[in-house]
């Protein structure tokens, strides 16, 4: 491809951006336009096929096997905080809704309908003062895992203070636009 055919396919195409994206949902919360702001990194979700070898006269044919979700077990997203730490609290008081240990009890079972996280990549068009979604992943049977340690120091010349969350989801769906995929199998909520 030339240089100039290269330039063309880009002005049709264009590019995306690594901030495109936005978390929309975890659980039952929804995130509205106002609050987009405090999700600063997430990635999206892998999905690999296993390989089965199957020998034959010492030749080792491969066939595709089932699924897998590489880092289904330790999905990371790093939220901005809040001068109040709004984000953080919500996130501590999901952690102790899957456990509590002053009371020995929780919402620690297998996670049911409504425990997603939703993901949204979003396009350049706006619809009001909101980006229009072009793809929306969600991430079933999700709960949160852990909640980093928070850093502070006093010699910090004011960096926004941030806390990472990581999940623990069994599989994702995609759809194209905004709506989140169905629950496929009914997966007690995340939040």
């Amino acid at each position: 491809m030339s240089i100039q055919k290269f330039y063309q396919v880009a002005q049709q195409r264009d590019f995306a951006r690594l901030f495109q994206f936005r978390v929309a949902r975890l659980g039952t919360l929804d995130f509205g336009v106002d609050d987009l702001i405090y999700a600063e990194t997430a990635t999206l979700p892998g999905r690999s096929i296993t390989n089965v070898p199957v020998p034959y006269m010492g030749l080792p044919l491969n066939v595709p096997g089932t699924a897998t979700y590489p880092g289904s077990a330790g999905y990371q997203i790093a939220f901005r905080c809040d001068q109040n730490y709004n984000i953080r609290n919500i996130l501590e008081n999901g952690t102790f809704g899957i456990f509590d240990e002053s009371t020995s009890t929780g919402n620690y079972n297998t996670p049911q309908k409504g425990s997603t996280v939703v993901l949204q990549l979003l396009g350049k068009e706006m619809n009001g003062n909101q980006a229009v979604a072009i793809r929306t992943y969600t991430l079933f049977g999700a709960w949160i895992q852990a909640i980093a340690d928070t850093n502070y120091d006093i010699k910090d010349t004011g960096t926004i203070q941030t806390v990472q969350c990581t999940f623990a989801y069994q599989f994702w769906r995609a759809r194209n636009g905004a709506a989140p995929a169905t629950d496929p199998i009914g997966l007690p909520t995340l939040l």
